[in-house]
């Protein structure tokens, strides 16, 4: 009767009025009751190491086109300063040369960013899509080889939740989050070093408003983390209330299940739309804040160079080139903030797949059948 109940199999529901089978106690000493199987202490990260460690040299060219058309895309602000200080003088003074040699050279760095941000999401897409399928190759074949006693206890809505839900989570985090990340570390870097390079002073200030920055984000990360822990144990419980309600729908329409069933299922349904909405609420307040503190510097650093173009310490062209970079440097704030977000619902993902792989047969085959 555990399918017409959709109650995972030994785990007998609570007929009590008011009661649903997602209201149960969490600790009740039985692994097998929580949604997060145990794992050994690192197992995560073992499993994703193991996932691309096959792929080691196709992961670095990866990484080396995107090196590539960063360093491309940055080169445009220089240009920018070098036309504002030095071709556009000149072409005042009748010399069109450096104006047209500007526009040439923005125009080749346009052309080479776009081909390399190309050959960077062609390759990346590849190192997903390889990863992604043995990673639903392992979860198969190590479901079929646990015991009977593993699946008598473990659903099949969880194992399908791992193969589908769970997976797709990685799979944003690699085909989307993790190119946001490096994107957002290498201009960081890029940037931060053309403005000390540009103006000391300047750079300096940038560089000292990325501490609130960092807060921000860890202050995010610690609880957006519990946020999509719930929000990946709520969608698991919506598909094994679906499947194991579906599989059993013979005995639920003979025992006229329907309508207990229903409301157990909206309960598990609107849990996860709570959920999902306190995980656009930590989202909205990182963007937000991120927001606040971007414009906040970029104003003052505006005022200042100002000021100091005024006085005659600073060149129009730096400066021009010093907004753009800052413009640049937290742009990609908002971004970061997507790249959390799918990091923390991969992460939740990867825990449960990890320790449904850590899972050992009861009765392991035989290393040498007879």
């Amino acid at each position: 009767m555990t399918a017409a109940t959709g109650a995972p199999a030994g785990n007998k529901p609570d007929d009590r009025p008011g009661r649903h089978p997602d209201d149960r106690p969490a600790a009740t000493g039985d692994p097998f009751d929580r949604d997060v199987l145990p794992t050994p202490p690192g197992a995560t990260g073992t499993l994703l190491r193991s996932l691309l460690a096959p792929m080691k040299a196709r992961v670095a060219v990866t990484t080396l086109l995107l090196l590539l058309q960063q360093a491309v895309v940055q080169a445009g602000p220089l240009l920018v300063a070098y036309a504002i200080d030095r071709a556009v003088p000149a072409f005042r003074a009748q010399d069109h040369g450096p104006l047209i040699a500007v526009g040439a050279g923005y125009l080749g760095c346009a052309l080479a960013a776009g081909g390399l941000q190309f050959a960077f999401v062609a390759a990346a897409a590849r190192v997903s899509q390889d990863v992604l399928l043995d990673l639903r190759g392992r979860i198969f074949r190590h479901a079929q080889a646990l015991s009977v006693d593993f699946h008598e206890r473990y659903t099949s809505g969880r194992l399908i939740s791992r193969s589908t839900a769970d997976v797709e989570s990685l799979r944003e985090l690699l085909d989307e989050g993790l190119q946001e990340l490096v994107t957002v570390i290498l201009s960081f870097v890029y940037i931060s070093a053309m403005l000390l390079w540009l103006d000391l002073g300047l750079g300096g200030v940038a560089a000292a408003s990325l501490v609130p920055l960092y807060a921000l984000v860890r202050w995010y990360r610690r609880r957006a983390g519990r946020v999509y822990q719930a929000r990946s144990t709520a969608i698991a419980a919506v598909i094994v209330k679906f499947v194991e309600t579906m599989n059993g729908i013979r005995p639920v329409r003979a025992f006229r299940r329907e309508a207990a069933n229903d409301t157990d299922f909206g309960v598990l349904n609107r849990r996860h739309e709570r959920v999902n909405g306190d995980a656009l609420l930590e989202m909205a307040r990182y963007v937000t804040g991120s927001r606040l503190v971007a414009n906040t510097a970029v104003a003052s650093i505006v005022l200042w160079g100002a000021y100091r173009v005024a006085d005659g310490t600073l060149a129009l062209g730096v400066l021009a080139a010093a907004v753009l970079y800052l413009r640049r440097l937290y742009d990609p704030i908002d971004r970061l903030g997507m790249f959390l977000n799918s990091y923390q619902s991969a992460a939740a993902s990867l825990e449960k797949i990890a320790g449904l792989l850590a899972q050992t047969p009861s009765v392991p085959e035989p290393a040498t059948p007879r």
